[in-house]
């Protein structure tokens, strides 16, 4: 008969330390300040016995015991008794716990906590709060970049950019993201804003094929990324698909080759995204070239006065021609980034000097 899990909390003791494991040993198991209790927090924001994990059926439920500063489980109070399930969010007023069953006990050392709970403990509750609102509601929203060619400004595609719709909540992309990686939820909001790309691409302008869609790195390891994006290809006939993977996850020429020779089965391009930002994988780009590479808007800001990026850009533009590569200049803000990235031979480029991102219905107002 096999033996059932045991599950566990991971949660950092101090500022500053490494996260732990603390088996459930013994129920009710408790939790609080109190140094009788089963994990102690030591904390004054923390009641001195503040909640307790019980046994359930087959699993385990969590409650509070009238602590001052309440707990909540994935970002929602915690109100009466509820069930707890592998790689749930608890917060003990401000201080992060993460239950586990053994199948996941040794992953939680090896995740990486955003920030420290005792200095901002309020942020991190915040933070996972407003990532399951957003998941639990569909409360994104999609905007498009134009992607034009910048000898003529004729409109090629769009670059789907999510945006959340919380009222009380300020996050860009990038910290967005940040925090639905240190929830294990950065392939869900990844997945959800291609769902509402793919509701928004008929209200999209007749011109601009391309719907370049972004794959969080993540992503990279899911079996069920190509039938995902497959999917997604279907839903938007008379469209191309291109997939927006960044460079860092480039690993080899042969796994680039495969990766897009099963993207093409699919009928979806590739692009290597914010190519530059990092240690570009110049050999794996001349071995395996995608369809598109877009250039970091880090390597084209004020371009027309770095002499020294000028001449990198040139470079890696002639090895991305020879190979038959488009290339698209991200982040062009200014007439001379235009005149000196179209000097140097980028195609095609994409900015706020183009077209700020926009929504579909706006897009198609402007470019019809």
């Amino acid at each position: 008969m096999a033996r059932k899990p045991k599950p566990c909390l991971s949660h950092r003791p101090d500022v500053g330390e490494e996260p732990i494991l603390v088996p459930i040993v013994g129920l009710p198991f408790r939790i609080g300040r109190d140094p009788n209790a089963d994990l102690v927090l030591g904390s004054p924001r923390v009641s001195k016995l503040h909640a307790e994990i019980v046994e359930r059926g087959d699993g385990h439920a969590i409650r509070d015991l009238g602590s001052r500063n309440g707990t909540s489980v994935n970002g929602e109070p915690l109100e009466g008794e509820r069930l707890l399930h592998d790689g749930d969010i608890v917060h003990v007023a401000h201080r992060e716990l993460v239950y586990h069953v053994a199948a996941t006990a040794s992953r939680a050392l090896s995740s990486t906590w955003a920030q420290d709970p005792d200095t901002q403990g309020s942020d991190n509750l915040k933070g996972t709060r407003d990532i399951y609102r957003i998941l639990r509601g569909d409360m994104v929203r999609i905007v498009f970049q134009s992607i034009v060619a910048l000898d003529t400004g004729a409109l090629i595609g769009f670059e789907a950019l999510g945006r959340h719709q919380l009222t009380d909540a300020t996050y860009d992309a990038a910290r967005l993201f940040h925090l639905a990686h240190e929830l294990g939820k950065a392939v869900e909001l990844s997945r959800l804003m291609r769902r509402v790309t793919v509701e928004e691409v008929p209200g999209l302008p007749r011109a601009g094929e391309r719907v370049f869609l972004n794959v969080h790195p993540a992503e990279m390891r899911d079996p069920t990324l190509l039938d995902e994006l497959a999917r997604t290809a279907e839903a938007c006939p008379g469209r191309t698909i291109v997939a927006e993977i960044h460079e860092s996850v480039i690993s080899s020429a042969a796994a680039m080759r495969k990766l897009r020779e099963e993207l093409a089965a699919r009928r979806i391009e590739l692009a290597y995204d914010d190519f530059g930002a990092g240690s570009s994988r110049l050999m794996e780009l001349a071995e395996a070239p995608p369809d598109f590479v877009k250039l970091d808007m880090g390597l084209i800001r004020d371009i027309d006065r770095s002499p020294r990026r000028q001449e990198l850009v040139a470079a890696l533009v002639k090895v991305m021609r020879d190979a038959d590569v488009g290339v698209i200049a991200e982040g062009i803000e200014t007439e001379a980034e235009h005149t000196t990235c179209l000097a140097l031979g980028c195609e095609l480029g994409q900015g706020f000097l183009i077209k700020h991102p926009a929504s579909a219905k706006d897009l198609r107002d402007t470019w019809e």
